[in-house]
């Protein structure tokens, strides 16, 4: 965008049938200019048409959403071939049982939870349309190297490195997107990026089918080419990555994107429009995320919630996504072993469909501890159905209940991580808080892997009666969630009713507020 077009804004302000401008109280208005003209390429005064804004919000699913999720389809691909190399006898090829399995799943968890908070304190600096390719290229390659694996050790080596490099990215993708997308936008976003989690689960029963006949290939064995092809998928989408994806709405010119995405004036528009859904995004400033940020964030009661959801509400999900093969191949259903890589595809996409209702719902209805909180009903019904069953029930009926219970995963996922976006400010503490978030999702994996025994197979009830409960405390918490937004929204309101202009402009000259910290910042719930 030239100088002369940033200096000359009122030349480009445009009214229309369709005002789709800032509609707040004078006092209101005026901070809202103060803090968005920060921007260069807010314009206080701007009006558009709805149509210009979604066609706006369209060119960002397609260029952008639509990348980003096949870039996160690769990730899933490279953290879920674990399971289905176990239905090709890598334990017995390198001379290791189903709990070295598990340790080597708690060192990658491990490896991912204490990368995770640095990963996301640099990626401001560096921007994460060059760290997250970069990442990607790097987990691409340790993945690919478990062709090479020779004993428990090599295992162990590949799984930290895997988790090492992936750490940052989920938290690094939630904040890119906000940088697209409105609050009201974001929950039905995440759970499209999410949504391809299901996807990649399912085709990577297909995948897995076909690559693990593979056996004897070079005298390798299936799941070694498993790993090699899906790692060397991943490099590839890496480094097109670096070339695809802008820096923000504002810039998207050059590399692949040739002649940029938008026009001047849907530049204006996308800026505009995202600082006044909020104006913290006015400050789109670089620079590591500061101690500050981080203290703030760790020690916030309002973020800490959320974070507790994300731990005891995921503990079912890593063994359903890395057991729920080798539980089919268990139940003896009468198919060859392999073929129980390709009976979880119905799960995932029932998974996938419960999600992208739950998440569209709760963006248009502008609610999320409620839909969380029945979401996890119906998930903890199905978890519950799996360890009541009774021992002579037939394996038909114990496979359709593992499908059910698979429908539930990560049914809430997208909306939790939106409603923690949405309230937390400024940007370095939001991506502290994501960041904390996705530690907690993972760090379960170490706790919810140890429960599932060799001794409690084939149908692991112990393992499913904690998971009931977790899931019941997830209900607790999302409720009480709700509870504490509405209390501390009241109580700023009831703080600020009776303030004049003057009072605010003394309180905007004396605050040390900042964020969501600040008097005029109301929590969504």
């Amino acid at each position: 965008m030239s100088k002369d077009f940033k200096d000359n804004k009122s030349l480009d302000v445009e009214r229309a049938s369709i005002d789709t401008g800032s509609d707040v109280a004078p006092d209101e208005d005026q901070r809202l200019r103060i803090q968005g003209e920060q921007n260069p390429y807010y314009v206080h005064e701007l009006r558009w048409t709805e149509a210009e804004e979604k066609e706006i919000v369209r060119i960002f699913d397609f260029k952008i959403l639509s990348w980003i999720g096949l870039m996160f389809f690769f990730m899933q691909l490279d953290r879920g071939n674990m399971g289905n190399a176990l239905t090709d006898n890598l334990m017995e090829d390198l001379n290791m049982d189903l709990n070295t399995v598990t340790l080597g799943s708690t060192i990658f968890t491990l490896c991912f939870c204490l990368f995770e908070i640095p990963s996301n304190m640099v990626i401001r600096r560096t921007g994460p349309q060059r760290w997250i390719p970069f990442l990607m290229c790097l987990w691409g390659i340790s993945t690919a190297a478990q062709f090479w694996l020779k004993d428990k050790v090599t295992f162990f080596i590949c799984r930290a490195l895997v988790g090492m490099f992936e750490a940052g990215y989920i938290p690094g993708i939630a904040i890119y997107l906000t940088g697209y997308y409105k609050k009201s936008e974001l929950g039905v976003r995440l759970s499209i990026f999410w949504s391809t989690l299901a996807v990649a689960n399912s085709v990577a029963g297909v995948l897995a089918y076909g690559i693990l006949h593979m056996r004897g290939v070079a005298g390798q064995a299936g799941w070694r080419w498993l790993f090699l092809f899906e790692g060397l998928g991943t490099i590839v989408i890496g480094l097109f990555s670096f070339l695809l994806l802008p820096e923000g709405p504002t810039s998207t010119k050059g590399y692949l994107r040739f002649s940029g995405y938008l026009t001047d004036r849907q530049e204006q528009i996308a800026m505009t429009r995202l600082i006044r859904d909020d104006p913290t995004k006015a400050d789109t400033s670089k620079g590591v995320v500061s101690n500050k940020d981080l203290f703030k964030a760790l020690t916030s009661p309002k973020i800490w919630p959320n974070i507790l959801i994300g731990f005891f509400g995921l503990l079912p999900f890593s063994p359903l996504t890395i057991l729920s093969p080798l539980i089919i191949k268990n139940l003896q259903l009468g198919v060859p072993s392999l073929v129980s890589n390709l009976l979880v595809i119905p799960g995932y996409v029932l998974s996938l469909s419960i999600m992208t209702f739950v998440s569209w719902s709760s963006d248009k209805h502008n609610e999320r501890a409620l839909h969380g909180a029945l979401a996890s009903l119906y998930y903890a019904m199905c978890i519950l159905a799996l360890a009541v069953l009774p021992a002579d029930a037939s394996n038909f009926s114990l496979y359709f209940a593992l499908i059910f219970a698979m429908g539930g995963q990560t049914c809430w996922h997208p909306v939790n991580a939106a409603w923690i976006a949405s309230n937390t400010a400024p940007v370095g503490k939001r991506s502290i808080a994501l960041a904390l978030y996705i530690i907690s999702v993972n760090a379960c994996d170490m706790v919810s892997v140890n429960l599932f025994r060799d001794k409690d197979a084939p149908r692991f009830i112990r393992g499913f009666w904690i998971l009931f409960g977790a899931l019941l405390l997830t209900i607790v918490l999302f409720l009480f969630q709700r509870w504490h937004l509405m209390y501390v929204n009241r109580k700023r309101s009831e703080t600020t009713r009776h303030w004049t202009d003057e009072d605010w402009k003394s309180y905007n000259e004396t605050t040390k507020d900042e964020g969501d910290e600040r008097l005029d910042f109301r929590f969504c719930y």
